[in-house]
């Protein structure tokens, strides 16, 4: 055998090792997006029961919360078990649980099986965000950062967009989609391996995170909670405001919440090429100006044309914020902690997310859902703002230095 015969082996097998990580990381959103569209349905169904409004968007955002309390402890095996065993084990148990909603009959079992396969989707989460950071380095990584978050993004229109379809014939029927998760099964088999520990001698060289990085990473999670309580509106909100303005088409709630997500892609995919233009914050604040534009738009729109105008606006904005946060993490954490780091991110990113509908439900229970996405407008621009002064600064700064 050749050495150009082993070397195009090898950057075939690199090659799908890359396409199955970023295929793995569709899964990220599957869990809202196959529920979104068929909500007004599902509460209608069970209607009968007492805080029906409630426990129904508690359908959409149960995983998130069981994400969020599991990550921690999901991030410690990580780094115990390896990271190609708890992807393997959570993926095959994260379809196992989705499709199970397609025979409960209870709501309260429905909200187990959606609770049941939080945990199991942030074993998948860490896992595969911890592979791109022991995998590569420097510039790809944060190229395959991007393209991960663009993975998400086109995965979650598609998704959305098929569920929105399928809900048309009956709410349940979108989970259906959960069975992605075992077409995935051979693929992670075959591609993935599991990178080196450390021996004990290689750790005790590596430095510890000093308190500066540990805080640097303590904000990257609290803010990342403050966007995902604000972002999350789109799946859990969109429907309901579509129904406010007079627009009751499950398939064009779909459309609607796609069309956030596909100008996600776009932004995810140019990630690498502002992230060598600029910093951190200055992208934060970039994030945050589209967010807040995006939501007061939405806001403002009395047409199905223009609540699309203004997703499409909006979703320029979680695009980046996703690679920009995980590299933030990932920049600062060594290989030997690189899980539980990314287990806290993973915690406060669905915690954000569970808690969006205690923040938005009472809003536009009092005024309206387009009343609730204007006062989340407002703040986001103000943080927005916050970033933008911060990066000008410190760009003052190092230009003296």
């Amino acid at each position: 055998m050749t050495d150009m015969t082993i070397s195009n082996k090898v950057s075939a097998r690199k090659r799908m090792r890359v396409l199955t990580i970023l295929l793995t990381s569709g899964l990220a959103f599957l869990a809202p997006s196959a529920v979104a569209p068929g909500l007004p349905a599902l509460e209608a169904e069970f209607s009968h029961l007492e805080n029906s409004e409630l426990l129904s968007r508690l359908v959409l955002t149960m995983p998130m919360l069981f994400i969020a309390l599991s990550g921690p402890l999901v991030g410690y095996a990580v780094d115990k078990f390896g990271r190609r065993n708890m992807l393997l084990g959570c993926t095959l148990m994260y379809g196992v649980s989705g499709i199970s909603v397609l025979v409960l009959d209870s709501l309260t079992a429905i909200l187990i099986s959606r609770a049941i396969l939080g945990v199991f989707l942030a074993g998948i989460l860490t896992s595969v965000t911890a592979l791109i950071g022991d995998y590569f380095e420097g510039d790809e990584r944060n190229r395959i950062a991007g393209l991960q978050g663009a993975f998400m993004s086109f995965g979650t229109l598609l998704f959305v967009v098929i569920a929105g379809m399928l809900a048309e014939i009956h709410w349940r029927v979108g989970f259906i989609l959960f069975a992605y998760a075992f077409l995935m099964l051979p693929l992670m088999y075959l591609s993935l391996y599991e990178p080196v520990s450390r021996s004990a001698q290689d750790k005790a060289a590596v430095p510890r995170l000093t308190r500066g990085q540990w805080i640097v990473i303590g904000s990257v999670c609290f803010l990342t909670f403050l966007t995902m309580l604000a972002f999350f509106m789109i799946p859990s909100q969109t429907q309901f405001f579509l129904v406010e303005i007079g627009v009751e088409d499950p398939t064009r709630a779909g459309i609607a919440i796609g069309m956030f997500n596909l100008t996600a892609g776009f932004a995810s995919l140019a990630y690498s090429r502002i992230r060598a233009r600029l910093s951190p914050e200055a992208i934060f604040a970039l994030i945050f100006a589209f967010g807040g534009v995006g939501f007061i738009m939405t806001s403002q729109a009395t047409t199905f044309t223009g609540t699309l105008i203004a997703m499409a606006a909006g979703g320029f904005s979680v695009g980046a914020f996703i690679p920009n946060a995980n590299m933030a993490i990932i920049s600062r954490a060594s290989i030997n902690v690189r899980g539980r780091a990314l287990g806290a991110l993973t915690t406060l990113f669905f915690l954000g997310q569970f808690a969006s509908p205690f923040y938005s439900v009472p809003i536009a229970t009092a005024t309206s859902v387009g009343h609730a996405f204007y006062v989340t407008g407002l703040w986001i621009l103000v943080l927005s703002a916050g970033f933008a002064i911060y990066a000008i600064v410190d760009c003052r700064r190092k230009k003296l230095v």
